[in-house]
């Protein structure tokens, strides 16, 4: 089942985007995306403690516009759990942030997550 979410975001896209890219901002999440941010790289979140708790590769990216990534499952680090789609739209200066997770095989856990995940998202770049 696909999760879709959205949530408008009072700053620009280029704001937005780096809440994702730059470690400095980020890292007020808890922790850190790890990536060069290029297509077919891997790409993971590294906690404030320094453990990866997820690791995939990045399928497209178009600075400030969309990211695209596999998540792989941790047991083995390289099966395919879901893939997520980011997508920054330019609102007249504020950004329509889009998120889609497709599959997902608890979805109840993972929608609530997606709700707190794109608040902080939104935090972070209006406080940018």
């Amino acid at each position: 089942m696909q999760i879709e979410k959205s949530i408008l975001i009072n700053a620009t896209p280029a704001k937005v985007w780096e809440v994702f890219t730059n470690p400095e901002v980020t890292r007020k999440m808890g922790g850190e995306y790890i990536s060069d941010w290029k297509a077919g790289s891997s790409f993971g979140w590294k906690g404030a403690d320094g453990k990866m708790y997820t690791q995939g590769v990045i399928l497209q990216i178009i600075p400030n516009q969309l990211l695209q990534h596999h998540l792989f499952r941790p047991e083995d680090g390289h099966s395919i759990l879901s893939t997520i789609t980011y997508e920054f739209l330019d609102q007249q200066g504020s950004t329509l942030l889009l998120a889609k997770e497709d599959p997902v095989e608890s979805y109840e856990d993972a929608s609530a997550g997606w709700d707190a995940a794109l608040q902080a998202v939104k935090e972070l770049a209006e406080g940018l």
